[in-house]
């Protein structure tokens, strides 16, 4: 951490309470320091320490919340070192020059992907809309992302003109609004500030990242998050890397915070390569990845563990559950259920664990 226990505990007032549940203004103060508890669990601090001791002893990486998520918060540089604090999310892409057939079947199978399994709902989080060039088409599906229940936004566009439109016409859905870069940052950081939103930030390289950022800090905004997508498969991996690294083991808080990874642009609509690069940048770090399109089959490479019901009754339908290779599974559990009065037939409830 950047202070100590007793560099805090100088700017306590040692009353000694116990209401912060420690036993001594000492004893909260060294697990401030080791980012036990938050500074503001005193309920005596003055403001003015709060202040000062909140950015000092936050994680390296800053916590954002997007919707009802939030992302960064990390203090490690390897994930496996501690855990995912806050996990990744996963945004499915809509775009200007899809025809209305395709936007139609992608926001269908956005839908498909959301159930609960064991308290957890598992579903596509985001909804990434990217801007081909249509102003007002790209208003218009940003509106029928926001349209789907329970998904973040995110504004893909470098245009200042139409950010603010769709901005305007989503607000509420609190987008992430994605493409300040170092020509319109200070514009787009108007619009993200005025709406209260996220705002993404894109260099050509790391050096101009570094320097976008550095400004926006300047200006006041620190509800960040960094686009570190590069032309290249190699670019971005690198660029994912450095950053956490930069922010984790140097220190420079100016690269502290989440990061999407678009494989979109990465894998040329090829599914087996995004499949791929979505487990890899899960682990080496991105905090939103973006895919073409997220089903069942592009889920299913990214799980260490699923579950299967097994209804035995043959049913008509135009669906069915992606082919997965039985060898690479392991059955940990199996439990058959008779027909009753809520299920007219019989079925077993399976649990798969990868080898």
């Amino acid at each position: 951490m950047a202070v100590k226990g007793l560099d805090i505990f100088k700017l306590s007032p040692k009353k000694n309470c116990k209401e912060c549940g420690s036993p001594t203004c000492m004893a909260f103060c060294m697990k401030v320091a080791q980012g036990a508890v938050p500074i503001t669990k005193c309920p005596y601090m003055s403001e003015e320490a709060v202040a000062l001791l909140s950015e000092a002893t936050a994680p390296p990486m800053k916590t954002i919340e997007v919707g009802t998520h939030k992302l960064g918060g990390e203090t490690v540089m390897m994930r496996h070192e501690k855990t995912l604090v806050n996990r990744n999310l996963f945004a499915a892409t809509l775009a200007t020059d899809m025809d209305d057939a395709a936007i139609d079947a992608r926001i269908e199978g956005i839908k498909k992907v959301d159930y609960e399994r064991i308290g957890e709902r598992e579903m596509v989080e985001c909804v990434f809309v990217h801007d081909a060039g249509d102003s007002a088409k790209f208003v218009e599906l940003c509106k029928k992302a926001a349209a789907l229940p329970d998904r973040t936004v995110i504004i893909d566009t470098k245009d200042v003109d139409t950010a603010k439109a769709a901005v305007e016409a989503i607000k509420d859905n609190k987008p992430i609004l994605n493409g300040a870069n170092k020509d319109n940052f200070a514009a787009m950081s108007e619009i993200a500030k005025a709406a209260g939103i996220v705002l993404g930030v894109s260099g050509k390289d790391l050096s101009e990242l570094h320097d976008t950022v550095a400004e926006l800090e300047k200006a006041g905004n620190k509800n960040l998050i960094l686009d570190v997508t590069a032309p290249t498969i190699k670019e971005t991996f690198a660029n994912a890397v450095l950053v956490r690294r930069t922010a984790i083991k140097d220190g420079d808080r100016t690269f502290g915070y989440p990061s999407i990874v678009n494989l979109g642009v990465l894998c040329d609509h090829n599914e087996h390569l995004e499949t791929a690069l979505a487990s890899m940048f899960v682990v080496k770090y991105g905090s939103i990845i973006v895919m073409d399109k997220i089903g069942y089959a592009e889920a299913l490479p990214l799980a260490d563990r699923f579950y299967l019901t097994r209804v035995l009754h043959d049913y008509e339908g135009d669906t069915r559950f992606p082919e997965w290779d039985a060898a690479a599974w392991r059955l940990v559990s199996s439990e058959r259920f008779e027909r009753g009065e809520k299920y007219p037939w019989p079925f077993v409830f399976e649990c798969y664990e990868r080898r």
